[in-house]
């Protein structure tokens, strides 16, 4: 990608400034955005600038979101999350200022270089991991994780081959532009997760048509498609579509396959991953079968879960036990990290698919007829092994309570006395500001309740449930469970802060009331479904059944 000096895109022609930065020349454009290098004149550094399209510009809902998340995103703080220094509008404009990274995106490296060998990709898989769970942790969903929304980070070694070969040349070279080499010369760069806030919101019960996620059909979750809640598994799903792909060359469904794509990730099995690439480990398809399961519940709990799992199957050995969980060094890197890269990666053919595409038309077009089938389809890889775990839990239930499986029903019985707590702590705050007393004091406790659901989130996720019957799939339904609540709570946060800015006004004439309800209602839902789980193995170890309205 040339860069020119003149920072006019097509279809959208800026200033010179945009509010305190100075724009040095154009990085690219994408349907939804511009980006440019430039200069921030307040505190004298570089930036890459990312500027909205009119089209959602103009968005109040899109332009506030895409504010609040990347907001959002800067104050978790995490490594691997593309530093943003600023989001705002002026004049006109909405813009967010992000860390300019010196390098490419996972996409481009893709696309000139095919499957990635093992090592490279599990880091990149490890790093956006860590990231997303700790997204997760602070309500946040990313929606949008594929290979053109990781940043790599060129290392010093390649930065100084491109800034000699930008001298000879006169120009210089920016992110998206590196000089092209073996990828299994060097390490991969540093990554960040970009793009928080960009992706479309849709409304909650209504499927999806397949226009309506350009770029991202490859990689988008069935719950997502068929508009129903989200939680941190649909990051996950699209981050093992992402992992696919770098350790393949393709996404599991093939490419740009309209309505038969949409059909495919509804309903296909993932497809086999050593059946695209013969020297992958057996161990592979199974780790990225739970990944890629239809139901959220029958996933991973975490992304870095599925990082760990993915290390295991690639590697030689287990994580190492003294050097953390995501530590780069304790992949086995005889599999092949200095193997020549395969030819630049070209459509699988898809027969199955093709055929399913008769069917997939009318599917698409009855939106009731997919909500209806979403979770019929399993992943076909007719191993025991991706069930033994919770089938082996099931049986030793079956004999006698272990001594650990007490401790542990105990310890998620105490996080959700935790939970009841907090709810407690929110539903007299709510009451306070819906009748406009004490309203600082409500806006006070309200931020209480998100910091403590922020903390059971993380208890949670950190939880061990391996010894109780199907613990797995019961952790995961309440870290769902524990992540709609936090949704809710900080939507009545928002409200209550709302109605100290504004004229305090009844709950029921407020519209940032009416949808921090809404939030409450399908967190109380996917509360139901977690004590559905949870209430039966209570019984087996004498500790009292809770309610969704309970906790």
């Amino acid at each position: 990608m040339t860069r020119a000096a003149d920072p006019t895109v097509p279809g959208l022609r800026l200033p010179r400034q945009v509010a305190h930065y100075r724009l040095a020349g154009s990085i690219g454009q994408g349907s939804k955005a511009a980006v440019f290098l430039a200069q921030d004149k307040r505190l004298r550094r570089q930036v890459a600038l990312k500027v909205l399209v009119p089209e959602l510009a103009r968005d109040a809902g899109f332009r506030a979101r895409m504010i609040r998340e990347s907001q959002a995103a800067a104050a978790v703080g995490h490594p691997h999350i593309i530093p943003v220094y600023e989001a705002g509008e002026a004049d006109g404009l909405v813009y967010v200022a992000m860390r300019y990274v010196r390098g490419e995106d996972a996409g481009s490296l893709l696309n000139r270089f095919g499957p990635l060998p093992f090592g490279h990709a599990w880091r990149i898989v490890a790093q956006i991991a860590s990231a997303l769970d700790a997204a997760h942790a602070h309500g946040l969903i990313h929606h949008d994780v594929r290979p053109a929304n990781i940043l790599l980070e060129a290392s010093e070694a390649s930065e100084a081959s491109e800034s000699r070969e930008a001298g000879e040349s006169g120009e210089s070279r920016e992110a998206g532009e590196v000089t092209p080499r073996r990828v299994g010369d060097s390490e991969p760069g540093h990554a960040y997760l970009a793009d928080f806030g960009m992706s479309t919101a849709f409304p909650s019960g209504q499927i999806v048509a397949t226009g309506q996620f350009t770029g991202t059909l490859d990689y988008i979750a069935p719950e997502q498609i068929e508009g129903r809640a989200l939680d941190g598994r649909a990051d996950l799903y699209s981050l093992a579509c992402t992992a696919f792909e770098l350790l393949c060359g393709t996404p599991p469904f093939g490419q740009d396959q309209g309505p038969t794509l949409m059909y495919a990730q509804l309903y296909a099995p993932p497809p086999a991953a050593t059946a695209r690439r013969a020297d992958l480990p057996a161990a592979v398809d199974l780790v990225l079968a739970k990944a890629l399961s239809k139901n959220p519940a029958d996933r991973y709990p975490s992304c870095v879960q599925f990082a760990e799992e993915l290390r295991a199957a690639l590697g030689r050995r287990p994580p190492a036990t003294g050097s953390g969980p995501l530590d780069p060094d304790a992949m086995d890197e005889q599999n092949g990290p200095d193997r020549k890269p395969s030819a630049p990666r070209s459509r699988v053919p898809r027969f199955i698919l093709a055929a399913a595409a008769v069917f997939a038309a009318a599917a698409v077009a009855s939106g009731v007829a997919l909500s209806k089938q979403s979770t019929l389809a399993r992943p076909a890889v007719a191993s025991p092994a991706v069930a033994s775990p919770a089938a082996s839990s099931r049986a030793t239930a079956s004999r006698s309570p272990s001594p650990l499986a007490s401790e542990q029903a105990k310890a998620l019985s105490m996080l959700l006395a935790s939970s009841a707590a907090a709810r407690t702590a929110l539903h007299h705050a709510v009451s306070q500001a819906g009748a406009c007393t004490n309203l600082p004091n409500a806006v006070s406790q309200l931020q209480g309740v998100v910091n403590q659901r922020v903390g059971e989130y993380s208890q949670a996720s950190a939880l061990s449930t391996s010894a109780l019957p199907d613990g797995t799939a019961m952790k995961s339904e309440l870290i769902g469970a524990l992540s709609n609540s936090l949704k809710a709570d900080r939507d009545y946060l928002t409200w209550a802060r709302h109605q100290v800015a504004g004229r305090c006004r009844p709950s029921d004439q407020s519209s940032a009331y009416n949808a921090a309800n809404g939030a409450s209602l399908v967190a109380d839902a996917a509360k139901k479904a977690f004590v559905q789980a949870w209430n039966p193995v209570a019984a087996k170890y004498g500790i009292k059944p809770d309610s969704a309205s309970s906790i």
